[in-house]
């Protein structure tokens, strides 16, 4: 089980030190099968912590603050709110609604139709529906990376931007399920563990990207969505 969790969390890890998202997908069904939904939530909140903090470190210098501020104002209450439904909802119907949206999102990103403005106001609106998403159903990877896409970064920055606001709603959920006894040490230690793993995928994918042209990685990332989101959409 653990050599498992290891090779997982490497994969996980060099995915989302990539293309900035898809490491929760790649985990979760494998620590639900291990442990089982409610473990496995809270396990990859702790994993996908790790794993956005040193990404985070990795890029540290081209990290754009102004823009993490304005998306982590509404985030962070709204993760908090999301957490607290977390047991309320439909998990299946808001996945596979949330995978339509993010494959309309990349198909028009990738052909050039899409032009939110890049300033406060979409990271204001981006930061609500992230939070909200993230705390309700764990996987907000793709939602904050098509966000953080509309600001045109260059690889590293994109990465350590999105990886820092991530880290931030991470630390609000751990805490909330903290409060709702839905994390214990035991839980915490297996998403240290995990998380380990993920550190050394994010080392070895943040120096892949580093040289990669902006343009040609955008339409990577946009691609990606929509690969990983047709399989969340066909797995849920």
């Amino acid at each position: 089980m653990y050599l498992t969790l290891i090779i997982v969390g490497l994969v996980a890890g060099t995915l989302s030190g990539s293309v900035g998202f898809g490491g929760g997908m790649v985990l979760l069904p494998v620590i639900t099968y291990f442990y089982g939904v409610e473990i496995a939530v809270p396990v990859s909140t702790i994993a996908q912590l790790m794993s956005n903090l040193s990404r985070a470190a990795m890029g540290w210098r081209e990290i754009h603050w102004r823009q993490v501020m304005w998306f982590l104002i509404p985030a962070l209450p709204f993760t908090a709110l999301g957490a607290f439904g977390f047991s309320l909802i439909d998990k299946a119907l808001m996945t596979r609604l949330l995978c339509v949206f993010l494959i309309i999102f990349s198909i028009m990103k990738l052909r050039g139709k899409l032009h939110l403005p890049s300033g406060h106001r979409t990271m204001l609106v981006g930061g609500s529906l992230t939070g909200l998403v993230n705390g309700l159903l764990g996987i907000s990877g793709p939602l904050s990376s098509a966000v953080f896409l509309t600001l045109d970064l260059a690889p590293v920055a994109y990465i350590a931007s999105e990886a820092t606001a991530a880290a931030a709603m991470h630390i609000v959920k751990a805490i909330t399920y903290g409060k709702f006894d839905l994390m214990d040490w035991h839980i915490f230690l297996n998403g240290l563990f995990i998380g380990c793993a993920m550190m050394a995928g994010n080392f070895v994918a943040i120096h892949l990207i580093r040289y990669v042209h902006k343009k040609i990685y955008q339409c990577i990332v946009a691609g990606m969505m929509i690969a990983i989101s047709l399989w969340l959409f066909i797995m849920t």
